[in-house]
């Protein structure tokens, strides 16, 4: 009696083993999946004799080139994703380069300067073939406003320049947005707004707004693109250092991404989610620091920000209010600008060069220099 007690006991203990062991094969490959990178690095594309920030790049999808700004050598490094090298460099800037876009039905390569001019060069050539000066380039270095960054509307030729006055000496000056038509080959239009610092903008597809975040403000700027007028303006509550933006038009959500002190290498920083109709902020999660790059990509539902914090961190829309974190890839100190290209599948980061030092021995002496670079990264499904 004692022995089958003991059996059927026994033959408990398997099946509940079994069932156990079955969950567990069941739950593994989920687990699996979530702890796996959501991209992984395939390629270092090296940018030689290439010193300090990048800036906002633009992709040649189908010439498969890459156009990587070089604010401080105030060069655009042209780039052949297909053989992973420099091809050709553009020079003849006025000021810092800053946003770059790339128009595939003329194979133009348009960028914003820091001499008050928006630039167009050929695909071909790499020549400068149109320069049109933004409001107030006739001004003096110390009392005109300088272009960062940008946003280009395909539908009505139209490219969207972040105009900044917070650098200015001259009192009393705000920032605009500069509308330059790059069909007609002029500026369209100017916009001013409240604040200095115009730092990040996207388009609303679904109506005329264009949103602007206000760097030195803390303020969502909200403009009528039709009647070029101002229509409101919110606060970015948690996010004191706002600097990029992109939008779910499907869900009215605005992602913006901030800093929470002006440094490149200060953390956490924040991502802000904002209702596009009321400017609810709905959450606000800490983040990678010094943000400067923030996308939405609307198929994957996920975002990509990147911070110069050495990491671009990854997150998965669960609804318009909840999201998860599928983490973080590695990428290099002050690497703030990167850009996603979905057609290609494919993630680029731009990394500046860099000197090692190990304290307390002095550069002079002992340092290692890691060269400029475009990582490549494999976007992972």
């Amino acid at each position: 009696m004692m022995f089958e007690k003991y059996k059927l006991k026994n033959e408990k203990m398997k099946t509940y083993l079994a069932v156990l062991f079955a969950l567990c094969v069941a739950l593994v490959p989920g687990a699996q999946s979530q702890s796996s990178p959501p991209m992984k690095l395939i390629e270092s594309i090296s940018l030689p004799n290439v010193e300090g920030y990048f800036d906002h790049m633009a992709v040649d999808v189908r010439g498969q080139r890459l156009f990587v700004p070089g604010e401080h050598q105030r060069t655009i490094e042209v780039v052949d994703l297909r053989v992973g090298k420099v091809i050709h460099t553009i020079t003849g800037f006025g000021g810092d380069p800053r946003k770059t876009i790339y128009l595939p039905e003329t194979n133009e390569i348009w960028v914003d300067d820091g001499d008050a001019t928006c630039k167009a060069f050929s695909g071909d050539t790499y020549e400068l073939i149109k320069n049109i000066p933004l409001t107030g380039h006739e001004l003096d270095k110390d009392s005109r406003r300088v272009p960062d960054n940008g946003v280009y509307d395909p539908a009505t030729h139209l490219f969207y320049l972040g105009d900044r006055a917070d650098g200015l000496k001259k009192e009393g000056v705000k920032g605009s947005i500069e509308i330059v038509d790059v069909k007609k080959g002029k500026l369209a239009g100017s916009i001013e707004v409240e604040g200095l610092n115009p730092a990040g903008m996207v388009l609303d597809p679904e109506s005329p707004r264009m949103f602007v975040v206000m760097g030195d403000t803390s303020q969502m700027v909200v403009i009528d693109r039709e009647k070029h007028k101002v229509i409101a303006m919110w606060p970015i509550t948690r996010g004191p250092e706002p600097h990029a933006v992109d939008m779910d038009a499907a869900h009215h959500r605005l992602f913006i991404g901030s800093r929470v002190k002006r440094s490149h290498i200060y953390k956490p920083g924040k991502l802000v989610v904002m209702d596009s109709d009321s400017g609810k902020v709905i959450d606000a999660i800490d983040t990678e620091g010094g943000v400067d790059e923030l996308v939405f990509d609307a198929p994957s539902k996920r975002i990509y920000y990147t911070g110069t914090t050495g990491f671009v961190e990854v997150f998965k829309q669960i609804d318009a209010d909840h999201y998860d974190r599928l983490g973080r890839v590695a990428t290099g100190p002050i690497a703030k600008t990167t850009l996603l290209v979905p057609e290609l599948k494919r993630f680029y980061a731009a990394v500046p060069k860099l000197v090692i030092l190990v304290p307390p021995i002095p550069q002079s002496k002992e340092a290692t220099i890691e060269e400029a670079k475009i990582l490549v990264y494999d976007v992972i499904p």
